[in-house]
């Protein structure tokens, strides 16, 4: 029998077998998918949110060798404009899309990527429930069911908690999320009375008056200000200077620290509480770009969605995808299984006007580390 060298193989043709170099045969290199990000780094979109996003991107792509850079394209925050980058950036061969970080601009592109056969999209940042259907786009960010699901609040809620339910998406449908908060499975459905509320240009003035006209004192009273994106958010939080005792109030957006205005920081110094996804795996390479680009300008999910393009431009398998900050695995939607997150309060030095961000609890779900929720001293 002859015997084949490490880097020979037997070709068998006619049961005729002999040895064959493998150097010397083509091998077809699978065609690595071209990528895109199409952004929204202009107009009334999550001009911060996507900024830091693009950002993260950047750094990486000049600080690490494992990821293969790619355009990042302004879509101006408005629908008609990313499709028609779709169609443009489709036609001349890209087939892998970030963006869409919001659910309003995901639902309005996902019946273009069921009619476009091979496209794949990212959404970093997506959550809205209505959007827990089966789709060509992958989500990174847990679902607003997912997150209902899990959020711990205590020990932070008291006797009544007034969730106002701040939604800047059109699409989101309040009446989902406040079923959810309300459901018999909540944790906290007997301590609330949910208020939706649509901030836009004509009515965002009146949230401050609907705030204040509820009866409450600190002893029996929370607010949550929940699901707000971007600017949005920053520019409700800002209204507030309190002429009365501000309340704790919760962002479980998982979004990006908000920036506060010097005339409310003190106000909400201790009192504001956002929820990060700053989990208990995070690798060495993530860690550098949060420390580099520091938690204002760090996009939390920006590493994932590099990881995750360079299996999908490679075609290769997502179900044995490692990830960065948490263990990554998707549903039969398409939608983040898994995930972490820690609770940070506000906080204010107004004698050095010093800020920070302290870390008060931490929530892991992982099939790793399993499920627990512990108050950090």
């Amino acid at each position: 029998m002859n015997h084949c060298h490490s880097h020979h193989s037997k070709c068998c043709c006619n049961n005729d077998c002999k040895c064959c170099c493998l150097c010397d045969i083509p091998v077809p290199v699978p065609r690595e998918l071209k990528t895109i990000a199409l952004l929204e780094l202009s107009g009334e979109g999550v001009v911060t949110y996507d900024g830091n996003l693009k950002l993260t991107f950047e750094y990486y792509f000049k600080n690490s060798k494992q990821f293969k850079p790619f355009p990042i394209i302004d879509t101006t925050s408005t629908l008609t404009k990313t499709l028609q980058l779709l169609d443009y950036y489709y036609i001349v061969g890209y087939r892998i899309f970030i963006g869409f970080s919001r659910s309003t601009i995901l639902n309005g592109v996902k019946t273009w990527f069921d009619n476009h056969p091979g496209a794949i999209g990212i959404s970093p940042n997506s959550t809205s429930p209505t959007l827990d259907i089966p789709k060509n786009i992958y989500r990174l960010s847990p679902s607003d069911s997912n997150i209902l699901a899990n959020i711990q609040l205590s020990p932070f809620i008291l006797q009544k908690t007034y969730i106002f339910y701040i939604y800047s998406e059109g699409e989101i449908a309040a009446e989902t999320v406040l079923a959810l908060l309300t459901s018999p499975t909540s944790p906290i459905k007997d301590k609330i009375v949910p208020i939706p509320i649509k901030p836009d240009s004509s009515n965002i003035n009146d949230v401050q008056t609907i705030y204040k006209s509820y009866d409450y004192n600190a002893v029996d009273f929370a607010a949550i200000d929940y699901l707000y994106v971007g600017s949005q958010r920053e520019d409700f939080i800002n209204l507030f200077s309190f002429s009365f005792n501000p309340v704790p109030t919760f962002d479980i957006s998982l979004n990006s620290f908000p920036l506060f205005n010097d005339s409310v920081k003190i106000v909400w110094s201790n009192f504001y509480y956002a929820f990060q996804n700053i989990n208990v795996s995070t690798s060495p390479l993530w860690r550098q770009g949060y420390n580099a680009l520091t938690s204002y300008n760090y996009n939390t999910v920006g590493l994932n969605a590099l990881q995750l393009n360079n299996f999908l431009r490679t075609k290769s398998n997502v179900e044995e995808l490692s990830n960065y900050s948490f263990v990554q695995e998707f549903d039969q939607n398409k939608d983040t299984i898994y995930f972490s997150y820690s609770n940070f309060f506000y906080n204010f030095n107004p004698i050095t006007s010093g800020e920070d961000w302290v870390p008060s609890s931490i929530f892991v779900k992982d099939p790793i580390f399993g499920t627990f929720y512990q108050v950090l001293s």
